[in-house]
C-alpha cells in the first residue's frame, strides 16, 4: 500500500534515498512536475516538486518503515491519524500509480481551448479536464484541485495550449 512520508522541504532526495536503504519498501519516488519556465525570452523545460516536502513509498510493513524512518537524520514521519497509519485511498493510490509509471514525473500536458471548454489532447491531465480550477497561458500552467487524505490539495502543473477555436 501506498504511504506519504513528510520530510523537510528540499531535502526529500536525501530522504528518499536513506528510506530506499532501509529494504522494507518496494517501490518509491519523490512526485515531480514539468513545467516550462522562461529565462532571457526562451521557454525552459525544468522539473520541480508536486508536493514539496513529500514523498510516496509503497511498503507492506508500514510499522517496520515507521521506526526505520525515524532513525534518519532529519524530521521525517508517515503520516498518520490520530491513533493510526492509513495508506492512500484506492483513487489516490491510483493517481500515484499513474505518476510512479512515469518514474514519479508528471510531465506538460497539451490542449485546446473549444468555446469555454479545456480540452486535453495530450499528457497525464487527459481525461482529468474536471480537476482543473484555472489556468495561466501566459505561465504555462494549470492549477489542480483534489482531495487527498480528505483535505482540498492545489498544485500547479505544466499545461500548454495549442490552440484557440
Amino acid at each position: 500500500m501506498w504511504y506519504v512520508i513528510w520530510t523537510s522541504t528540499g531535502l526529500e532526495g536525501k530522504a528518499l534515498a536513506a528510506v530506499r536503504d532501509l529494504n522494507c519498501q518496494n517501490r518509491s519516488f519523490i512526485p515531480r512536475r514539468a513545467i516550462q519556465i522562461k529565462k532571457n525570452g526562451i521557454w525552459e523545460r525544468v522539473e520541480k516538486p508536486l508536493f514539496p516536502g513529500y514523498f510516496f513509498v509503497d511498503t507492506d510493513d508500514v510499522e517496520k518503515l515507521s521506526d526505520e524512518v525515524r532513525k534518519i537524520e532529519g524530521f521525517n514521519q508517515i503520516l498518520t491519524t490520530e491513533k493510526e497509519f492509513f495508506p492512500l485511498e484506492q483513487k489516490d493510490a491510483t493517481f500515484i500509480d499513474k505518476l510512479y509509471n512515469r518514474e514519479g514525473l508528471f510531465d506538460v500536458s497539451e490542449g485546446i481551448i473549444e468555446g469555454d471548454q479545456i480540452v486535453i489532447t495530450s499528457g497525464p491531465l487527459k481525461g482529468q479536464e474536471g480537476s482543473i480550477r484555472k489556468i495561466d497561458r501566459h505561465k504555462r500552467l494549470a492549477y489542480l484541485e483534489f482531495t487527498m487524505f480528505d483535505q482540498v490539495v492545489k498544485v500547479s502543473v505544466g499545461l500548454e495550449i495549442v490552440e484557440k477555436r
